[in-house]
């Protein structure tokens, strides 16, 4: 396992009284998969949020590769090399794949030339070229989650954060997307992942946090979590 890439630190979150992260902690190594796993309301969102620049944190910290971003808007941890996608998918209304591709904005400069070739590049990455001059939002779900995720590979991440990408997937679909993630992480990229299909986390993890109510109730080895009797009961229902 390679070494450390983002480290979370007792980071911690409330609305109006309510806890919604409660002195979370856990390190990402590079070029690994990192589920992020536990029940509608565990705060799962609520911690992508904190570690993204979307919702700063009451307390705590977040360190991606050697940087505090915990105080950083978005798009600046974006540039540093940390980009996300969304639960609710966020198409860029009338451009097509292509050209939504383009509209991303990559970590090193570029010249036009040298950002359509990436576009395209991608593009084939993820069995999208068919696609290409379709307008997103006439895309099928799965296609529009991909779409997320190839704008993402445009910024020239280290890391990428997906939260619930298959959700509203078929099997065959599910399928699909941890081959896409299993060629993220062969490729040297990270990916920390929120999910709620156990099976699929199962598969494309190397590392899984458990959270419950917004606490950390297990963290380990996929095989090492399943086994895990408070994991069973909270989040299994066992």
């Amino acid at each position: 396992m390679g070494s450390t890439l983002l480290e979370v630190r007792g980071v911690t979150k409330t609305f109006g009284g309510v806890t919604a992260v409660d002195d979370v902690t856990f390190e990402v190594a590079e070029a690994t998969v990192t589920a992020l796993i536990g029940p509608n309301g565990a705060g799962k969102t609520t911690l992508f949020n904190a570690m993204t620049g979307f919702g700063r944190p009451d307390a705590g910290t977040v360190t991606f590769a050697g940087t505090a971003v915990h105080a950083l808007a978005p798009h600046r941890v974006a540039r540093l090399g940390m980009v996300r996608t969304f639960q609710s998918i966020r198409m860029l209304g009338g451009l097509t794949v292509y050209e939504s591709l383009l509209v991303a904005r990559p970590r090193q400069r570029a010249t036009a030339g040298a950002r359509r070739d990436r576009a395209r590049a991608v593009l084939h990455r993820l069995g999208l070229a068919d696609l290409a001059d379709r307008v997103c939002d006439s895309l099928p779900l799965l296609a529009q989650r991909k779409v997320e995720v190839a704008r993402a590979l445009m910024c020239e991440p280290r890391l990428v954060l997906l939260d619930e990408p298959t959700a509203g997937a078929t099997v065959a679909e599910r399928d699909e997307l941890a081959v896409i993630i299993g060629e993220l992480r062969a490729a040297g990229t990270t990916v920390v992942v929120i999910e709620h299909n156990v099976p699929f986390v199962m598969a494309v993890s190397d590392h899984i946090v458990v959270l419950d109510f917004g606490k950390v109730v297990a963290a380990g080895a996929p095989a090492d979590v399943a086994a895990d009797p408070v994991v069973q009961e909270i989040y299994l229902g066992q």
